[in-house]
């Protein structure tokens, strides 16, 4: 595959709502690239802390920074915001209290300039501040083709969060233009909109660990550490909700099972966990079709509908009885 003549451009979108003790090292984070962003677009969402003035002072008159401060509409919207005015090839999102190292640009470029067939690239992260864990998807990159039929089947989480998400401009685009009732349900946490709405609209994926993206843990975060059983009653509808809008555009339904093994082709070297994710869902579409309701991935319940002394529910119909021999599907290296 050619390569890009003209080297890949990029325009970062940085999202803020009340974080204005953190947003200006996440600006600062962004121009201190080794390979400088474009365009660095800060939205901030109707913040009513000290945002504003922080960041008037620090960036008013900066050439390289473009500040909106627009009425307070949720992340979904933002993201929308700043995708609408880049105009850079490729755009990063990039959380107000997070930041990257100064090679990160650098490491996606590389990747973008020599696959222009690639539309949608996430990273490992490494949590900072009140924990020192990390987010990764695997252990090395992998080239995971396309995933529409996985994602709308399965809601599989092809992606990231937040910061370590990137795609090329028409994908940033069409990937936060949502109705309204969209733009409320996805007021937090939207980096799973934009990245379940990619992989059923589409977008060619890979996963690039970079060691480059530092998620903030402080205490405050909007999603991390505010796990309840409502906001994962909520967070599993509004997945559910947002692949089964993007697929009815798209014409996808469940007869497209039936594409799942051309949709494995497509990954030049899949891990054996991506072989073993397509194995198992064609596996239990050989031994019953009907089975294949679209409700894995969700997290545990938290307490089920069942009297005491009463047998814990099976969560799906398979559950219920011991499966026939399985039949061969995608084969593990050996």
């Amino acid at each position: 595959m050619k390569e890009r003549s003209v080297p890949t451009s990029f325009a970062v979108v940085i999202t803020n709502y009340n974080y204005g003790r953190f947003v200006l090292e996440a600006v600062a984070s962004a121009l201190a690239q080794t390979r400088p962003p474009e365009q660095v677009i800060v939205i901030d969402d109707g913040s009513t802390d000290d945002s504003a003035m922080r960041l008037r002072q620090a960036y008013a008159s900066d050439p390289r920074v473009e500040l909106i401060f627009s009425a307070n509409r949720g992340q979904l919207a933002g993201f929308a915001n700043g995708a609408a005015r880049a105009g850079a090839d490729v755009v990063c999102f990039l959380d107000a209290d997070d930041v990257w190292e100064p090679d990160y640009l650098a490491r996606l470029g590389r990747l973008y300039d020599a696959r222009p067939d690639v539309d949608f690239v996430f990273s490992d992260l490494r949590q900072f501040g009140q924990s020192e864990g990390s987010e990764a998807f695997g252990p090395e990159e992998e080239d995971l083709g396309y995933t529409a039929v996985m994602t709308y089947l399965t809601t599989a989480w092809y992606g990231a969060s937040t910061s370590a998400l990137s795609m090329r401009l028409y994908w940033a685009r069409r990937c936060t233009d949502f109705p309204e009732p969209f733009l409320h349900m996805w007021r937090l946490c939207a980096d799973a909109c934009v990245l379940l709405s990619a992989s059923v609209y589409g977008a060619r994926k890979y996963y690039l660990p970079t060691n480059n993206v530092r998620y903030r843990v402080h205490g405050a975060n909007g999603w991390y550490g505010n796990r309840t059983a409502a906001s994962d009653y909520r967070e599993s509808l509004a997945k559910r909700a947002t692949v089964n809008y993007c697929a009815r555009l798209v014409g996808i339904d469940a007869n497209c099972a039936v594409t799942l093994a051309l949709e494995y082709a497509t990954k030049p070297a899949p891990s054996i966990g991506e072989t073993v994710r397509y194995r198992d869902v064609m596996e239990q579409l050989a031994r019953d079709p009907a089975s294949l309701h679209p409700l894995q991935n969700l997290p545990a319940p938290r307490h089920e509908p069942r009297l005491p002394g009463e047998a814990p529910l099976a969560r799906h119909p398979e559950q219920a009885a011991a499966p026939p021999a399985p039949v061969a599907r995608p084969e593990l290296p050996h």
